[in-house]
């Protein structure tokens, strides 16, 4: 059995293809630990599938004859955890069944399809007659060799931190006597490394869907031209935002915003108090232009946003011509209650 294993979460129909399926928990059993998307007739299906995307390694997107039950919106569930994969930057693996052409295959299942294909860089296809187990093989290692991820689980007996004990312990024991002094110390090597571990997981686990704070602040680096003296230079920032700042740009751009839509507001947002911090440093500077986020920050941004239910992908009908965000009722809320209320209120 391999040392450490990944979570994995599995995106796909509800009620398909329990064999597939099945071959899938056979072959990841020592491998990963595994979820899948719960039926969309629970009301916590979204919920759940956005917050096991949040916490996997890897997301493996299993398509095959049915697209789902499409929910409120018009798309189904499993439509709903590929989106939110895609905005959380998870490494995919995409399984897709072949059908032959007299089949029957809804057009959401087709439009949905095309999609991934057109977006997804490991794509594998299967049919009744596919060796899953050889398909996956081939398919996971390729997956985790290019998307390498340091995380995951350790089996105990290979966590570090036993190392270190068992070199505490070779250290002090000698094979004829133990002293009660060098028991002492082992007991609390032993009780701080105990400490450490737990103190970890809980990090680790409060990380995820972590609610802003507005009073809170996000750093980012940003890149401007300044114009001093008739010369125009090149220049690189850092600037502190507060998420009330970050909040109140959102709220101004249109309902459905494109990635570059984002993108140009959080520049709008730079561009307003650029010009005070950098003539602070250089007071012989006139203008500042040309305020852009670093892509990085840029990416991190929105992946916090998504974690924190600020934003959300959203889509017209089953066709995603191109990836579409608009502010969630939680934000809009939370904006609307920052508000001051008028004097009648």
């Amino acid at each position: 059995m391999p040392n450490r294993r990944y979570h994995i979460h599995v995106v796909c129909a509800d009620n398909e293809q329990p064999l597939v399926l099945d071959s899938l928990a056979i072959f990841f059993q020592a491998r990963a630990f595994l979820t899948y998307d719960v039926s969309s007739k629970l009301p916590q299906a979204t919920l759940y599938g956005r917050q096991c995307i949040d916490a996997c390694d890897y997301t493996l997107v299993v398509i095959g004859d049915s697209y789902g039950t499409a929910k409120d919106m018009g798309v189904s569930q499993m439509h709903l955890s590929y989106l939110s994969a895609k905005a959380k930057l998870k490494p995919l693996l995409i399984l897709i069944k072949t059908h032959h052409e007299a089949a029957d295959v809804s057009r959401q299942l087709q439009d949905f399809t095309r999609v991934v294909q057109q977006q997804a860089k490991h794509v594998y296809y299967y049919d009744m007659d596919t060796n899953i187990e050889q398909l996956l093989i081939y398919a996971y290692e390729n997956m985790v060799s290019n998307h390498e991820v340091k995380d995951g689980w350790v089996r105990m007996s290979e966590k570090p931190e036993k190392s270190n004990l068992q070199r505490i312990t070779a250290q002090y024991i000698s094979p004829l006597s133990t002293s009660k002094a060098v028991q002492r110390d082992i007991s609390l090597a032993e009780n701080s490394i105990s400490e450490n571990i737990v103190s970890e997981n809980s990090v680790t686990a409060n990380s995820l869907n972590k609610p802003l704070k507005l009073i809170e602040t996000f750093t980012i680096q940003y890149s401007a031209q300044a114009y001093e003296g008739g010369n125009l230079s090149d220049i690189t920032r850092m600037m502190t935002l507060t998420w009330q700042e970050i909040l109140h740009a959102l709220a101004k751009i249109p309902e459905t915003f494109s990635s570059y839509s984002l993108q140009s507001c959080i520049n709008r947002l730079i561009s307003s108090k650029a010009d005070q911090e950098v003539k602070r440093e250089m007071p012989n500077v006139h203008a500042i232009s040309r305020c852009r986020i670093a892509q990085n920050d840029l990416n991190r941004l929105q992946r916090v946003l998504v974690g924190a239910n600020w934003i959300q992908l959203t889509t017209y009908g089953t066709r995603v011509s191109q990836e579409m965000w608009k502010l969630t009722f939680y934000a809009q809320n939370l904006f609307k209650k920052g508000q001051p209320k008028a004097p009648n209120e």
